[in-house]
């Protein structure tokens, strides 16, 4: 839904709603009193030196003193008043901002696969979360402007009374200046918010060029291969690109603002003279021309502040209107109570038939009507060059994707008909690239604060893995904590130990009967990975097991390979067979791997052997 088709009524009962959820209705009411008192005072500071000027004009020292004490108390309890109930305010807007923007994030962490590599979710996300990410903007931006905004209002409304009895015609000319004033004013602030969508893009590739270079775990990389010039441009290239926004806006916002001035001269010049010819025609006192002098400069004040919130709150509720809008999008997520069956799957038999799939706002399919079968407890091994397809079969398999064609089953059910997340927590996948948190040994396997029973059970997979002499290294054994992000006395894993970790993880889920590896050796020396290959069936543990890899050795160990190629099955059989196609892809790739290891190693024998 289009975020203009929210109207003002829309984000006040958005407002009203939050608070009445959080039962926080108090602040409505704090608001509206507040902006009574504190909109009082600047009334009541011209009003009382009427009284005390004219009281001194008259040499009556009591009433003068009165009038003083009068005047400083009430102005006292409003100001004291209206101090309390901002620290209310303040402290519970804060608190539901935070409440809501955590809120946000818990809503999307849940939220499909798909999105996530899309870049105008991406986008309108980042727009959305404008409204809560900060304390000047958005959800508590627009109260910041109200607690202004009211009291502007209530002491205009009472500058202008007094400025009407005095003479009616200040009033007329100080509205329509102030009806043209508002009108350049929303002007200005339209423009501001339509350059918005543009440099909220540019800010949110800027911070990600920020995050990148001051990531620690890029920092090997950013270092050897000399990125830390590159990526500082290119977070100049966007920041200058922000500013560049900044600068436009905010010169067309004081180009506006130049009228200030004009209508500020004309209101005031009108009320001089009309002041200046009644005391000379000895209509009102000196008290009065104090009153009404003291009351057009305050509520040319109070207009100009009221007339910048009016505008601001246009800008402010328009990202909640964002907010809005994205929240009430049909977008789909991942949970227990997502649609779909939940299936306790005893085996898993998969099949894809007549499957084609595109990524999200792209026209080309990665995968072209291909059709194979995995029975349950078998080995299959996808192979092929970069981008063949193979990962995104492995994302079809796990529901992070449904096919655009076609269908993918799973036992006959079709992975559109199941409830993908009870499905991943049917399976076991070891990635490529690993994910280490900033937690202990164990809990990079079970999580915080694993039972006895899970200790023992994480330390036997990582026992299998080959991990027991790295873990009885460190002085604090299994409860080492990684990573320095946390805590100074982290370590850092070397990458095979990190994939070691990764597989250490995926055979924990015990309870899963498909286990997918995405080269789950890449990482590994060569010991390491014959070691690993040696225990695969142990290691795999009677589950029907999905891999893929650019090292083919690896492939004997499976019941069915399959090549791909540009999205499409090349070739499909067990090792033997497609050695045995004489001009396969396989068979060529094959050997090109035996015989550049073999020549490798005779190169290296000779190399050893001279010196």
């Amino acid at each position: 839904m289009d975020y203009t088709s929210y109207g003002m009524l829309d984000v006040l009962k958005y407002y009203w709603n939050t608070f009445k959820k959080d039962k926080d209705l108090i602040v409505v009411w704090y608001l509206l009193f507040r902006g009574l008192f504190t909109g009082a005072i600047p009334v009541l500071a011209v009003v009382f030196p009427k009284y005390i000027i004219d009281a001194i004009s008259l040499g009556n020292l009591n009433r003068v003193v009165l009038f003083v004490l009068l005047f400083g108390g009430i102005s006292m309890v409003l100001a004291a008043a209206s101090t309390y109930m901002l620290g209310v305010i303040g402290g519970r807007v804060l608190a539901s901002r935070v409440r809501k923007a955590t809120e946000f994030s818990q809503t999307f962490r849940d939220i499909k696969f798909k999105y996530l590599e899309d870049a105008t979710f991406h986008r309108k996300r980042n727009e959305a979360q404008a409204t809560f990410r900060n304390g000047g903007e958005g959800y508590q931006g627009f109260i910041e402007i109200l607690i202004t905004e009211i009291p502007a209002v209530v002491s205009i409304i009472g500058l202008i009374f007094i400025l009407g009895i005095f003479n009616p015609w200040i009033i007329v000319v100080a509205l329509l200046s102030a009806m043209i004033q508002l009108k350049l004013a929303l002007k200005a602030k339209k423009y501001t918010i339509d350059q918005h969508e543009e440099r909220t893009d540019y800010e949110r590739k800027a911070q990600y060029f920020y995050r990148t270079s001051q990531d620690y775990t890029f920092a090997k990389d950013i270092r050897i291969n000399q990125m830390s010039n590159p990526l500082e441009e290119k977070y100049n290239e966007k920041a200058n690109s922000v500013l560049s926004i900044l600068r436009r806006t905010l010169g067309f916002e004081c180009k506006m603002s130049l009228f200030d001035v004009l209508f500020l001269l004309i209101t005031n010049g009108l009320t001089y003279y009309l002041v200046i010819s009644a005391y000379f025609k000895g209509s009102i006192t000196l008290g009065t021309i104090t009153m009404t002098i003291m009351s057009i400069i305050a509520v040319t004040v109070q207009m100009a502040t009221a007339f910048r919130n009016l505008a601001r709150i246009k800008e402010e509720t328009d990202k909640t209107r964002k907010y809005m809008a994205f929240i009430d999008e049909d977008l789909e997520f991942d949970t227990e109570d997502s649609l779909g069956k939940k299936i306790k799957f005893k085996k898993f038999n998969i099949e894809f038939k007549n499957v084609s799939f595109k990524y999200p706002n792209s026209d080309k399919y990665v995968l072209n009507n291909i059709s194979f079968k995995v029975n349950d407890m078998s080995k299959l091994a996808l192979v092929g060059i970069n981008g063949a397809g193979k990962t995104t079969i492995v994302k079809l398999i796990s529901g992070l994707y449904l096919p655009t064609k076609g269908n993918v089953y799973i036992n006959g059910h079709s992975t559109k008909d199941i409830n993908t997340y009870s499905l991943r927590t049917q399976l076991a996948v070891v990635f490529q690239d690993v994910n280490v948190y900033a937690a202990t040994m164990l809990e990079n396997i079970t999580g915080l604060d694993p039972t006895e029973t899970e200790r023992r059970k994480a330390l036997d997979k990582y026992y299998q893995v080959g991990l027991k002499d790295k873990i009885e290294s460190y002085q604090k054994k299994e409860d080492q904590i990684l990573l320095k992000a946390l805590d100074e006395e982290g370590v850092e894993l070397s990458g095979g130990e990190a994939q070691k970790l990764s597989i250490a993880r995926a055979l924990y889920k015990e309870n899963t009967k498909l286990i997918i590896l995405d080269e789950p050796t890449a990482a590994l020396d060569a010991i390491a990975e014959k070691e690993i290959y040696e225990k695969f069936n142990e290691l795999v543990d009677n589950r029907t097991a999905i891999m893929i890899s650019h090292r083919l050795a690896s492939t004997r160990f499976c019941d069915n390979i399959i090549f791909l190629e540009n999205g499409q099955i090349i070739e499909e059989g067990t090792h033997q067979d497609l050695m045995n196609l004489e001009n396969g892809k396989y068979r060529e790739m094959f050997i090109t791997q035996g015989k550049y290891y073999v020549e490798g190693s005779v190169k290296n024998e000779i190399q050893f052997s001279a010196s």
